[in-house]
């Protein structure tokens, strides 16, 4: 049995009206009272009861405390858990709450076709893989509603409320102010007005408000004025009208928007062929857009001390000194540096010279126009003469950085100049891995889309049509299967105690990868006995042509790669024998691994008898490994079994060789094959 960990929800809010647990303990107990559970106890610091199979802790230690219920679920549970503490002088007060689906296939039900002997081993990884559950559909708990409204709480600087907010006429400015507010976390999700039928955009608000409070803002247009007034401020491709709901996620500013389906429209038809179902999906991406956000830092420093306290393993005093803000030493000459970098991000618009024909200027004007237009390229817009192609790959490069990368040069330099760059060295080299990659990637890819020519009328159509179905199908994959990483400490507890272990936190931190690169970044520093080969770039294209889904792929790569490594790691040292399939279908606690269905070991013969598909499979390995220093990879794992894109990881598996080690060859789009040509 393998024990995934999924998360499904999660809202962290601040709340600077003392004392915090007051009022969130009166809430919370109004609600598992009404789901069977006994009135709890304020008179002690830990409350521990069971009700139908579920099971709640509610601890508290001074100003901080912990909830944690855990219900049932297919084969698993479902953890609702709520961290709290009160404010310190350097730090307002928080709430952190998380739903996570804790749960594994049925063993019973995976040892079936053994038992039978009818089915082939392809039918029997088809069937593991199909019997893995789903995570559960979930909403946000039902007590926040009644917290957000005993005080003015927030999440990144806007208020989070607990029902959906009347947006009139004279309120549409200020209200584009808080959408536009830079520290925005939290998606915004704006119902318009149905003249036909005022009564369904009230319930439809309700219902969303109730779905997703605390992770989202629900506002919903009072009336045609106040629409009229909202779509005159967002731009023509911005707007909602019809009784459509759109979502507005963070960051945003509608004089710069440059993507509108970013922030996606549901029209009023599809609400009311699908009904609850499409609200409940728009609720899905929105929960789904949150559950795996980066805490702010002072939370999280404060959180770990938070869950040391209530263990009895650190004092009070601590949290107030985890909270106090971390003093910064400024290289002036980094700082210099990192200025002028930023200021090449810029693109001034120099005051345009004459323009001159190429057979009327002499050579050396003709050079020093062209090397001005270069110079162009790289910040302003010059007219002086014909611009080579390389200058016009470099403009085009240049505006892609501009608008795609700018935020990760914000954050690669922020962590050069930080004092962090002494204490967490692998995170700013993984950092600037990782954007080098992406540059690198931009690079390739403006060029074939150079060399392609103009798209006609047709082709920008179907563009369009095809990003808007991906941002669709990412919708439904991240609300369904937002996967985290495998967490392998409960799996342990339950082997060696033989029952269930509820309320205990993981000491370590979970890694949420943003994109494949960094995935690759990750393995090569932490993953020891998993080699990386060159394949940045393919990785690298991916995370930047269909950056929405990037972000489940990499989850499952990364979950495939610790597997790997462990299986490597037990292989190398003589505690276990098969292969890797052998690994993942079999039935022994404590392991990482995969649906088998994830997993293909060969590749077809029609593949590896074909040089034009074979040789796209060779991939570097060490010469210990082959002499040759390449090999034939056949083995690989499936991030999305079909469709397009359907990437795939290859791997080379040497665990019982001289390198003890699995080499991964390749990393990004599905490779040729008699299908694909």
């Amino acid at each position: 049995m393998t024990s995934n960990v999924t998360r499904l929800y999660q809202a962290v809010l601040r709340d600077p009206t003392p004392p915090i647990s007051i009022r969130l303990r009166r809430s919370f107990s109004d609600w598992v009272v009404r789901k069977g559970f006994p009135p709890p106890s304020a008179a002690v610091v830990k409350d521990e009861a069971e009700a139908g199979g579920a099971r709640l802790v509610m601890e508290r230690r001074g100003d901080c405390g912990r909830y944690t219920l855990d219900e049932p679920y297919g084969q698993g549970h479902l953890r609702t858990r709520v961290t709290y503490t009160e404010s310190t002088p350097n730090m307002t007060g928080w709430v952190v709450v998380t739903v996570e689906q804790h749960g594994g296939p049925d063993p019973a039900a995976r040892r079936e076709p053994e038992r039978t002997g009818r089915r082939s081993a392809k039918q029997r990884g088809k069937q593991g893989a199909e019997q893995q559950p789903e995570p559960a559909m979930v909403k946000a708990p039902g007590f926040l509603p009644a917290y957000l409204n005993t005080a003015r709480i927030s999440d990144g600087a806007v208020q989070v409320e607990g029902a959906a907010v009347l947006l009139t006429e004279d309120d549409v400015q200020r209200f584009v102010s808080v959408m536009t507010e830079p520290r925005r976390r939290v998606p915004i999700l704006v119902i318009s007005s149905d003249p036909r039928d005022p009564e369904v955009a009230r319930e439809r608000a309700d219902h969303l408000a109730d779905g997703v409070a605390g992770a989202g803002l629900v506002v919903r247009l009072a009336d045609l004025r106040a629409q009229d007034r909202f779509n005159e401020a967002m731009g023509p491709e911005l707007g909602v009208f019809g009784g459509a709901i759109r979502t507005y996620f963070a960051p945003f500013d509608p004089a710069r928007e440059h993507y509108p389906r970013r922030h996606p429209p549901m029209g009023d038809a599809a609400i009311r062929g699908r009904g609850a179902a499409a609200l409940d999906r728009i609720v899905d991406g929105t929960i789904g857009e949150t559950a795996h956000r980066k805490v702010p830092d002072d939370v999280r420093r404060t959180l770990d001390v938070v869950h040391r306290v209530l263990a009895g393993r650190a004092e009070l005093g601590e949290i107030a000194d985890a909270a106090a803000p971390r003093p910064s030493k400024v290289d002036f000459a980094r700082e210099e540096m990192r200025q002028r970098m930023m200021a090449m991000t810029r693109r001034p618009t120099v005051p345009k010279a004459e323009t001159v024909t190429p057979a009327e200027a002499p050579a050396e004007a003709t050079a020093e126009a062209t090397a001005e237009a270069t110079a162009g390229a790289a910040g302003g817009t010059v007219e002086t003469g014909p611009v080579s192609a390389a200058a016009e790959i470099a403009q085009s490069v240049a505006d892609l950085v501009v608008k795609e990368l700018r935020g990760e040069l914000e954050t690669a330099l922020g962590l050069a100049t930080s004092s962090q760059i002494a204490g967490d060295s692998g995170q700013v080299l993984r950092e600037i891995r990782v954007l080098g990659a992406h540059l690198s990637g931009l690079r390739d890819i403006v060029a074939e889309r150079r060399g392609d020519g103009p798209a006609t009328e047709a082709e920008k159509n179907l563009r369009d049509e095809h990003r808007l179905l991906n941002e669709e199908y990412a919708e439904a994959v991240t609300s369904a299967r937002k996967l985290a990483e495998r967490v392998r400490w409960l799996e342990r507890r339950l082997a060696e105690a033989g029952q269930p272990v509820y309320g205990v936190t993981e000491d370590d931190p979970v890694f949420e990868p943003g994109g494949l690169v960094e995935v690759l970044a990750k393995a090569r520093e932490s993953l020891h006995h998993i080699g990386v080969g060159d394949t940045d770039g393919a990785a690298a294209r991916l995370d930047l042509e269909h950056h929405i889904q990037c972000r489940t792929w990499a989850a499952k790569a990364w979950d495939a790669l610790r597997a790997l490594d462990d299986f490597a790691g037990a292989r190398s040292s003589g505690r276990f024998a098969g292969g890797f399939y052998d690994w993942c279908a079999g039935d022994s606690p404590g392991r990482r691994t995969i649906p088998t269905g994830m997993l293909s070991m060969r590749e077809s013969k029609s593949v590896v008898t074909r040089s034009k598909f074979s040789a796209p499979r060779r991939f570097a390995v060490p010469p210990e490994v082959h002499p040759s220093g390449q090999i034939l990879m056949e083995s690989h794992i499936k991030l999305r079994s079909v469709g397009y894109p359907a990437p795939r990881m290859y791997f080379h598996d040497d665990s019982a060789g001289t390198t003890g080690k699995i080499w991964i060859g390749y990393l990004g789009e599905h490779l040729p094959n008699t299908r694909t040509n």
